[in-house]
């Protein structure tokens, strides 16, 4: 048992890992997309916390998303719950 949480254990650090190098890299590429619209932005400020949040709400959805297919994939390696015992 003692190997089987280390391996779960290893796993969920691999995972939460890689979960956080995906998110620098996300972050990384908004910075680049900001740092590129903010001159044609700042003509029209009004405009631009609304286009951020529309984006940041498409970026959550996409994280939610990769979330869910990781929590997919992973399921099988769970252990199958016992069947009930009828009483």
């Amino acid at each position: 048992m003692t190997d089987t949480m280390t391996v779960a254990r290893n796993m969920e650090g691999w995972i939460l890992d890689m979960v956080g190098k995906s998110n620098a890299v996300a972050l990384e590429a908004l910075k680049v997309v900001t740092d590129g619209f903010q001159p044609m932005t700042s003509a029209i400020p009004s405009v631009t916390p609304p286009l951020a949040y529309d984006f940041a709400e498409q970026l959550m959805a996409s994280e939610r998303k990769f979330a869910a297919d990781v929590l997919h994939l992973t399921a099988r390696l769970a252990p199958a719950a016992a069947p009930a015992t009828a009483k």
